[in-house]
């Protein structure tokens, strides 16, 4: 055994250096605000008003420190016993890392370092940590470096700044200290405004890259069968009942693809739906689902989960709905097989409505007590009932061992012959070792008036309550006698499996209900759950990840509260702790592998919530708050925003219960908007982040930081929605405001500027963009250094400017330095660094490198194959971006190839309505333009006008380019009387929405240009060349490749005009500008030189002929 006393001093050690910290970076001479940034060293403010409350206070926390030391070295000390070391030598290796902790913070030099830079705070302890690690005996060097490793780690999961920085850490080392949590709840705050900031940089980022720059993992292989969800597992001596006849014909003969069982509370329909499902097992059936249907909310989620579990793969897009969608979509578009999806506990028949699968060989069956006309619904209902008489007596005989027909026969009939009461009865028997007699005699002397209440629809008797309530408490009396310490365990079990969600609780959250520290809690968590599922009383899920109550049983406990007020609110606070510890020591817990798939369950957890109605007391809890602003937010970063979502019920509800001017009110809610930003859902998102702002400035006024944060995360919704005139004004109040009252250095100022710069690149304001790029990078380089990954998103940043702007060799450069700093910080195979030499490769290609963009793009989707798989959204934007510039090579095959194959996949993974399907579906309709395909062309072309016009709206900057791309594939054609009035309504439309002076209102005006100069109209082509032209000299610079372009098509409309002197100069002077701009051999400066030669010809002039003879 680990002691937490064997630690002791360790844990004091670390918390003395926590404290020391805090109070060195804090001083007034160390300058901490310069060297940490604001935010962080607010952070270490706050843990410094800890250490002035006293030895006290610091003390409580090194103890806390040393208890979970001694759990974290638990498993490393098992590990040296297996290999033969002797661990009784740990205190002596324990003495010296705590002289080793002493002495550096007693160094005012050491400690500064490890405060300015935490995550070297193990290096530090290894390289000063040589001297005493010589003290120890040979045999205990491992223990003392597997102490060292212990504790830097722990020191780091508590110093801001560090990667591994958990304010929810702290918060659990503080639980009974009010005064402390008081403090971590400003930290919290600050955390959550901070986070917010980042998100906005990252964003930021992901938009220039073109590809989303997450993290994600490798996608597995999709495996061949498919078994989803949580159903029940299959009783012991399942009774053959009347009904299952019918149900398995329905079912195995495919005589009816939609199945319901209807019957009341307690019947048997679930028990029955699972034996279908475990014949569908053993026959192999691919796929075999069960998804709770107990709420809409429940219905999409699951729906969402198992499209990801059949590789539907991921999207931008990624609301409950429409990841629901795309699974039926991917179920009814599948090869014929036999599959089944169980819906169970469907409460409302409207919640299935319009999310019901359809497919070759698809079965759904579905489980209700609602008594409505099925076969209307198009479903084929089967009704289930209570046992026959003979069905109990075989069961409590048989189940039992005993023979007594007449006391069975008189329990049954106490009991209505339902089956879960039977069944239970049976179980209570056989584990107590009761005669029937003596059981029948029990079950008539318990009060029934208060055990449980009749649901509309049920008919069973009221003995069935009894018979529950015996169960719960024969159970828990049987359990006593075997280790008092289990019963009280499996006592707290039950109360949180009668609140949290009817569907289950994770059985790996249950076995660590047990919150003592000793070595033995997890195990007697284990035995008290096995005990209570070995009486009945609580049933695992067949893959035995879940525990649940039945529901009847559920309510029993719920309604035996009302007599004993106590154990309800103990109940209470057990859920919500649950819930709590959850989220501190799993989901914050960057080890754990089932990281995402706890966030998930806990949001789960908390939607069911939000939607039972004996549960919305949790929301009155102090804690529940703080699980639910940290679920939102955790999901969210975890890659499940859609959990996310699902949580707006609670996020309402929460406000209802603490007023909406609490803190948590208001944290909650941007964190839900941001859920529907992150989704695409940018009206929902809006308007939630429009009510915070005006709630936020109304109860703390326009400077408080808070109000900042709101008014920010509105801007950069708005610019998500492509509503640049309202973000841009809204971006520089924030970074006006925030330089005044943060200042220039703190990190939100910093997010701040480069999210103004963003805006202004996105509205065409180049100029202004860059000058901000640049400060937010040197300003990021210093304050957090040149690999900071904030720094590297800088420079990615500007680099994506300088070739917005057409200065090619700037972009290079800094698109090398970001590549070269994600493979030396990243390593080759991380998301980022594959975005990375995306960008880089794009670069090439705006700079007529073909040659080496080509070969870029083919290693990056070879890399994003490998690593992301085939169907990932990177993998997908890499397989068109090479078939890009395939096309600009001239190598058509291979482009139209590529392009058919992205759409093909695109629209598989992501749907037929996804941005980037209607993207790929414009890029193969160029590709055939571009190989003279027009009739394919122009259908593709139309195709996706009507799709974007209904998906994204009529003024969506992709519309817009839509519609322009469209008026041009009919001027190819030679259709000018519909090309010139849709380029005339893309021009108006890009003036009104976008403004004179963004690059595409430029390209709108030279198309039209063009389009007019086709038709003859010169005198309207002209004076609009040349507009653009002036326009392009003035907004993008002379040497923009754009504002080149513009002289080379200027030059030609003065050629058709006749007036070829001015022509020949135009050309001539474009063409000495672009080989020195971009090269002899750029695509464009090969397109002037061409323009040049050709009309040298065509009047008769050789290259050295003198401008005068051109006029003869």
């Amino acid at each position: 055994m680990v002691a937490p006393s064997d630690l002791t001093p360790l844990g004091f050690r670390l918390a003395e250096l926590l404290v020391e910290g805090a109070a060195v970076v804090t001083m007034p001479s160390f300058g901490g605000t310069i060297a940490l940034g604001k935010g962080v060293y607010e952070w270490w403010q706050d843990i410094a008003a800890l250490g002035k409350r006293g030895s006290k206070a610091t003390d409580a926390l090194g103890a806390e420190i040393a208890a979970r030391l001694a759990a974290a070295v638990k498993d490393a000390k098992h590990r040296h016993k297996e290999q033969g070391l002797d661990v009784e030598l740990l205190p002596g290796a324990a003495t010296e890392v705590a002289a080793l902790l002493e002495q550096v913070a007693s160094d005012g030099g050491v400690v500064v370092a490890a405060v300015q830079d935490p995550d070297r705070f193990e290096d530090l302890l290894n390289e000063r940590g040589q001297e005493f690690r010589k003290k120890v005996e040979e045999k205990a060097e491992s223990l003392f470096d597997e102490l060292v490793r212990t504790v830097a780690r722990e020191f780091t999961s508590l110093a801001p700044g560090s990667s591994r920085f958990s304010l929810e850490a702290l918060k659990q080392l503080l639980n009974n200290d009010s005064e402390a949590l008081a403090i971590l709840h400003r930290m919290e705050a600050k955390q959550e405004a901070s986070h917010n900031d980042i998100a906005e940089i990252k964003a930021d980022v992901k938009d220039i890259a073109k590809v989303v720059n997450t993290p994600h993992a490798p996608v597995p292989a999709r495996p061949s069968r498919i078994r989803f969800g949580s159903r029940p597992m299959e009783a012991l001596g399942f009774v053959t009942r009347s009904e299952q006849e019918d149900l398995f014909d329905a079912v195995f003969s495919a005589a009816a693809p939609r199945t319901i069982l209807a019957g009341m509370h307690g019947c048997g329909k679930s028990q029955l739906a699972a034996a279908v499902a475990a014949r569908c097992v053993e026959e192999e059936w691919p796929l075999v689902a069960w998804v709770n249907a107990e709420s809409r909310g429940s219905v999409l989620e699951g729906l969402s989960e198992l499209g990801q579990r059949i590789g539907v793969g991921e999207t931008d897009d990624r609301t409950p709905e429409t990841l629901a969608r795309r699974c039926l979509d991917a179920l009814e578009s599948a090869e014929a097989a036999d599959r089944l999806v169980v819906f169970d506990n469907v409460e409302r028949v409207d919640d299935l409505k319009g999310f019901i699968p359809l497919g070759k060989g698809l079965r759904v069956l579905a489980t209700t007590t609602k008594q409505v006309d099925w076969e209307q619904a198009h479903w084929t209902p089967i009704r289930v009932g209570a046992f026959e008489r003979k069905q109990s007596i075989t069961m409590l005989l048989g189940r039992t061992g005993q023979s007594d027909r007449d006391a069975a026969d008189a329990i049954a009939d106490a009991l209505g012959d339902l089956p879960v009461a039977v069944s239970q009865a049976a179980a209570t028997i056989k584990r107590s070792r009761c005669g029937l007699a003596t059981y029948l005699d029990r079950l008539r002397k318990y009060s029934l008036e208060d055990s449980v209440r009749r649901l509309d629809g049920d008919e069973y008797p009221a003995a069935v309550g009894a018979a529950l309530k015996l169960a719960v408490r024969t159970a828990l009396e049987e359990i006593w006698k075997q280790n008092p310490r289990w019963e009280e365990i499996a006592s707290l079990q039950l109360g949180v499996l009668a609140l949290l969600a009817a569907s289950g609780v994770p059985r790996r959250w249950l076995e660590g209900t047990d919150q003592e520290s000793s070595p033995g809690s997890a195990l007697d968590a284990s035995e008290a759950l096995n005990s209570l599922v070995e009486f009945s009383v609580c049933q695992l899920s067949e893959d035995g990840a879940k525990a649940a109550l039945h529901r009847l049983q559920s309510r029993v406990i719920r309604e035996n509260w009302k007599n004993e007020p106590k154990e309800q609110a103990r109940a209470e606070e057990d859920a919500v702790a649950l819930l709590a510890s959850v989220n501190a020591k799993r989901v914050l817990d960057r080890e754990n592998r089932n990281r995402r798939q706890d966030a998930i369950d806990l949001a789960d957890q908390l939607r069911a919530t939000s939607e039972q109605d004996y549960s919305s007391v949790l929301f009155s809890a102090p804690r529940f708050g703080d699980v639910l602003l940290s679920a939102l937010r955790h999901a969210i970063e975890l890659g499940a925003p859609q959990a996310a979502i699902s949580l707006s019920g609670a996020v309402e509800q929460l406000g209802a219960v603490l007023g909406p001017d609490h803190p948590h009110t208001l944290a909650s809610r941007n964190n839900l908007a941001s859920a529907y930003r992150d989704v695409g859902s940018f009206s929902q998102a809006i308007a939630l982040f429009e009510q915070n702002l005006a709630d936020r400035l109304r109860i703390l006024g326009p400077n408080h930081p808070d109000t900042l944060t709101s008014r920010h995360n509105l801007a950069g919704a708005y610019q998500r929605a492509g509503r640049l005139g309202e973000a841009i004004p809204l971006f520089e109040q924030v970074l006006a405001d925030r330089a005044r009252v943060l200042g220039d250095d703190h990190p939100h100022t910093l997010a701040s500027r480069n999210n103004l710069a963003a805006a202004y690149e996105s509205a065409g304001r180049l100029d202004q963009a860059i000058t901000l790029y640049e400060e937010t990078l040197a300003n990021t380089t210093r304050i957090l250094g040149p690999d900071h990954p904030h720094t590297l998103a800088s420079r990615n940043n500007l680099a994506g400017a300088y070739e917005s702007a057409g200065r090619l060799d700037e972009a290079i450069t800094r698109f090398e330095e970001v590549l070269a700093g994600h493979l030396r910080v990243l390593g080759p195979d991380h998301p980022d660094t594959l975005t990375s030499r995306n960008n880089l490769a794009a670069a090439y290609h705006a700079a007529g490198r073909l040659d080496e963009a080509i070969t870029r793009f083919e290693e990056v989707l070879a890399d994003s194959k490998r690593i992301l798989g085939p169907n990932h959204p990177h993998t997908l934007a890499s397989r068109n971006n090479l078939a890009y510039v395939y096309q600009s090579a001239g190598r058509l095959d291979q482009a139209i190839t590529l392009y058919e194959e992205t759409l093909a996949n695109t629209t598989r993974v992501l749907g037929d309505d996804h941005p980037q399907t209607l993207t790929s579906r414009n890029n193969l309709a160029y590709a055939y333009y571009a190989a003279g395909r027009l009739d394919e062309a122009i259908p593709l072309y139309e195709q996706v006008l009507a799709d974007s016009v209904r998906v994204l709206g009529d003024d969506h900057p992709q519309t817009l380019t839509f519609r322009n791309n469209l008026a041009y594939a009919y001027q190819a054609a030679g259709r000018l009387g519909e090309a010139i009035p849709l380029y005339e309504e893309v021009l108006a439309d890009r003036v009104r929405v976008l403004g004179d002076d963004h690059p595409d209102t430029l390209t709108s005006r030279n198309n039209l240009a063009a389009a007019y100069e086709s038709a003859g109209r010169l005198g309207e082509a002209i004076p609009l060349y040349e507009q653009v032209l002036a326009d392009s000299v003035r907004i993008l610079g002379e040497d923009h490749p754009d504002t080149l372009a513009s002289r080379n098509n200027l030059a030609g409309a003065y050629y058709a005009a006749g007036r070829h002197h001015e022509a020949i100069n135009l050309f001539k002077d474009t063409l000495e500008v672009c080989e020195e701009a971009l090269s002899p051999d750029h695509p464009l400066t090969i397109t002037v030189r061409e323009n040049l030669e050709t009309l040298e010809r065509e009047t008769n002039q050789s290259p050295a002929s003198s401008p005068e003879s051109s006029e003869e």
